[in-house]
């Protein structure tokens, strides 16, 4: 992937492959709430408020998480192109939208490494669908959890009983909250769609996982219901097993706009780190999508710190690859600055 060019920017088309990746995060509801701009010197991430959630991120949070994985995926895809880089968040206070700008230092070589990430980070999805059964071993959740390397964050298992019990409760108590409030029975609507593989955003219904009546989905924790209030269908050869995935918490020490910004990178990465590893992932955010209810679940688990992202991690199913959500057109996510004119 490394370019030939030799100058002190990237060219138009690395930038582009930079961006086909970077857009490749994560997002809530897959909304993709980002946009990118090249400048002289670096290529800058702003966060697209057209696109924030009005009932379930009134104050920006899941916006700022999911850009946080666009900026780990673009520095990802400027290091597989062949670039040294510094990453300056929250830049100017004046522009809040204005998220981070990556500054191009140079050409350095490629590490093996790097490629491999890559591969990875193209195969992950959020698998929604119930896990293969089969706990996780312990050590393995450990080498995930080490690959956080920003001090201000760290990544913590949910392991005591007593402790996933109070997990259960506190979503179970968020997602009737939400599953009751008509706006946001709304808003999933609009962004669960048959029509979002042609419009590039949203989750389409092939995406989410239905269950039987009869065969109510297995799992301690509830994951998100899509279709709240539909009459449930059970997919073609759709089997609903008794889970056993782990939960890992993202936690942060400071709860201000670049920490949620660095979460969202951590938690791109331990998602291509899981996909590495052979596990799949899910985010689980009922409990943490609402300022309220983030504090009053902190307060019932007796968390000291910030939690900004709770994982469901397993086995990935044994049939059949994730679906793929789709994403928006490199296009109408990226400007290119026209050059400086003496």
């Amino acid at each position: 992937m490394t370019s030939t060019d030799t100058g002190s920017q990237p060219s138009v088309d690395e930038i582009q492959r930079v961006v086909a990746l970077a857009v490749r995060a994560p997002s809530i509801h897959n909304t993709q709430p980002w946009r990118f701009e090249l400048t002289a010197d670096a290529l800058e991430l702003w966060a697209d408020r057209r696109r924030q959630l009005a009932a379930i991120d009134p104050d920006g949070w899941a916006l700022l998480i999911s850009c946080g994985g666009a900026l780990y995926l673009a520095g990802l895809g400027l290091a597989a192109e062949g670039w040294r880089t510094t990453t300056e968040r929250m830049p100017d206070p004046t522009r809040p939208d204005l998220l981070a700008r990556l500054r191009f230092e140079g050409r350095q070589p490629v590490k093996a490494h790097v490629h491999e990430t890559v591969t990875a980070a193209r195969r992950r999805r959020t698998e929604r669908r119930p896990f293969r059964p089969g706990a996780v071993p312990t050590d393995l959740l450990g080498v995930l959890c080490v690959g956080v390397e920003d001090p201000s964050l760290y990544a913590s298992l949910v392991l005591r009983p007593g402790d996933r019990l109070h997990l259960a409760v506190a979503t179970s108590w968020a997602d009737d909250l939400e599953t009751n409030d008509p706006a946001y029975r709304a808003e999933l609507t609009t962004w669960v769609r048959p029509d979002a593989t042609d419009t590039g955003e949203g989750i389409p219904p092939t995406a989410v996982a239905h269950t039987s009546p009869g065969r109510p989905r297995q799992t301690d924790v509830p994951v998100r219901d899509f279709a709240p209030g539909d009459p449930p269908t059970a997919a073609a050869g759709e089997r609903m097993l008794d889970e056993q995935p782990a939960y890992l918490v993202l936690f942060s020490l400071d709860d201000d706009a670049a920490s949620r910004l660095k979460a969202g990178e951590a938690y791109a990465r331990l998602s291509v780190d899981a996909e590495r590893l052979g596990l799949a992932t899910s985010a689980m955010t009922q409990a943490l999508d609402l300022p309220g209810v983030r504090n009053r679940v902190r307060i019932l688990m007796t968390w000291p710190d910030h939690p900004q992202m709770i994982m469901r991690v397993g086995w990935p199913p044994a049939v059949n690859t994730a679906p793929q959500t789709p994403r928006r057109p490199v296009a109408a996510v990226l400007t290119v600055a026209p050059p400086d004119l003496d």
